[in-house]
């Protein structure tokens, strides 16, 4: 059974552990309080937008120990805050040893391996569409561990040129469908985080993101090849006349981490291959080799 993201919107809330399960009250003006339980064992992350939530230490503490990610968002839906357990996987030392170690070649050429990824998703993302993948399908043949940041900002211009028009731009605080884009990433960059510290490699140590002030610059490495998964669902939603951050929009954008995607193992939910393509980094660093399992990149904008 694949987990589930439980997003906390709006009103008056209290998260707290009620024997195995998170106890969610609501208490909402006119029809009293209300309780909800949702079993730990299915929940994939927490994603909290309302103001007025409060927590038992015990809530905190058991999704701690459970690797669950706890994600507070501010007014635009973008992550102001994670709750992260500190507890460490079993092989961490050695494995954020070895991480810290990492020579500049390797990091280079991993970089450059998710830049390629990234670079084909979002070339069959726009030949979904019926625009001209061409150019960033050749970046993506051009990709190598010198060139790939500059390829991926050329690739990026043109993409969401493409996709959402010359006016727009990319920007967290921008005008629709920025916010659309920041909840869905949102979503991904927990399961990302959770599936990267699962595996005993360290958040803040990034492969090409670092950033004095950024907890999770690994998380933001590894989500590049998923990101296009969110691009192409904030698509459909605008197609169908969606621009709020909302009720629908939340739960089909929460719904991209349960889309099956192609790999070398078959047809697989996107979180599993969030999950591999973590332990395969792992494995990378501690061998020097760089490789990483991800999904078809056709897929992703299947």
């Amino acid at each position: 059974m694949e987990r589930r993201v439980l997003d906390i919107a709006t009103g008056r809330r209290y998260l707290s552990k009620k024997r195995g399960s998170l106890s969610v009250s609501c208490d909402t003006e006119g029809s009293g309080a209300s309780e909800h339980l949702v079993p730990f064992d299915e929940i994939e992350s927490i994603i909290v937008h309302t103001p007025q939530a409060a927590y038992s230490n015990g809530a905190i503490v058991e999704l701690a120990r459970r690797g669950i990610p706890l994600v507070c968002c501010d007014a635009y839906h973008t992550p102001a805050a994670w709750v992260w357990p500190i507890q460490a996987n079993y092989e961490q030392s050695r494995r954020m040893a070895a991480q810290a170690k990492m020579p500049d070649e390797l990091r280079a050429a991993l970089w450059a391996v998710l830049i390629r990824a990234k670079l084909e998703a979002q070339a069959a993302v726009l030949h979904s569409e019926g625009h001209d993948a061409a150019p960033l399908e050749d970046f993506a043949c051009r990709v190598t561990s010198d060139n790939c940041t500059s390829l991926e900002a050329h690739g990026a211009r043109l993409y969401w040129t493409c996709l959402f028009g010359d006016d727009f731009r990319r920007r967290r605080d921008g005008l629709p469908p920025n916010g659309l884009l920041n909840y869905g990433y949102a979503v991904l960059r927990a399961t990302v985080a959770r599936n990267v510290c699962a595996s005993g490699l360290h958040p803040s140590l990034g492969l090409q993101h670092h950033n004095r002030f950024n907890a999770f610059c690994l998380a933001d490495d590894l989500m590049e090849p998923f990101r296009p998964a969110v691009d192409r669902s904030v698509l459909e939603l605008q197609r169908e006349g969606h621009q709020a951050v909302d009720v629908h929009t939340k739960s089909a954008l929460a719904a991209v981490l349960a889309r099956g995607v192609t790999t070398s193992r078959g047809v697989t939910p996107l979180s599993r291959c969030v999950e591999w393509a973590a332990q395969s980094l792992t494995k990378a660093v501690l061998e020097g080799e760089p490789r990483i399992h991800l999904p078809d990149s056709r897929s992703i904008a299947g």
